[in-house]
């Protein structure tokens, strides 16, 4: 029996040698490693059971996070969207005051201190209301009312001055006509800029832009109520 053991001895001392040079180095060096650990599951349960770990390289080990270093354990959230400033353009309405005391029903009403005029319709509300250029002086204060309309005219001591629209309302005190018309133009050419509406720049009758000119020739008709104030 002694001779038996004697054999077998060195036989798997052998067997274990071979084994161990003929496996490669990266095999050898991630071979798992055990632990023991000691139950109390009863009388009769085994002592020293040992437990395998989890089979994980050197090389895939991860290395612990220090300060300082550029590992992170926990992923960066993403900044919050942006929210671009929110900025409400505040349109200021037109001007409708219409001057106190101007009467009331349909109407035009024409301020010579603003150079402005007012359109009301049977409701009382101004559908319309805009700069022109007229004279301080005439027409005097008062209510009128639309007697003439032409749709082309001139100036009677300047041929080469024209206007179109023209609303005649009242007189001047050499009894000239006093009307709304459009910007006159001499051989042509308006003697004056729809930019320098709101001067008194007339001399005597009420200038207005071509679209205002056309809006007053279809509103106000023979009889039509003119309002001045001052």
């Amino acid at each position: 029996m002694r001779s038996r053991v004697g054999v077998v001895a060195p036989f798997v001392g052998v067997v274990v040698l071979c084994l161990s040079t003929a496996l490669p180095a990266n095999v050898l060096a991630t071979t798992p490693s055990t632990t023991t650990t000691t139950t109390t599951l009863g009388p009769d349960a085994p002592v020293d059971v040992p437990v395998a770990t989890a089979w994980v390289s050197s090389a895939e080990a991860p290395a612990p996070a220090t300060r300082g270093s550029s590992i992170q354990e926990t992923p960066t959230l993403p900044p919050p969207p942006s929210e671009e400033p929110t900025t409400v353009a505040e349109t200021v309405p037109p001007y409708t005051g219409v001057p106190y005391l101007s009467g009331t029903g349909r109407r035009v009403v024409y301020s010579k201190n603003q150079m402005r005029v007012w359109i009301v319709d049977a409701n009382n509300v101004t559908v319309r209301t805009y700069r022109v250029s007229g004279r301080f002086g005439q027409p005097n204060p008062g209510v009128y009312q639309v007697y003439s309309r032409s749709s082309f005219t001139c100036n009677i001591d300047h041929p080469n001055i024209c206007m179109r629209f023209m609303v005649r309302f009242a007189h001047g005190p050499k009894g000239d006509n006093i009307g709304f018309h459009e910007i006159p133009r001499e051989d042509g050419v308006p003697i004056q800029s729809d930019a320098q509406l709101g001067q008194a720049l007339s001399g005597g009758c009420v200038r207005q832009s071509t679209d205002d000119a056309i809006f007053m020739w279809n509103f106000a008709g023979i009889g039509t109520t003119v309002v001045v104030y001052d």
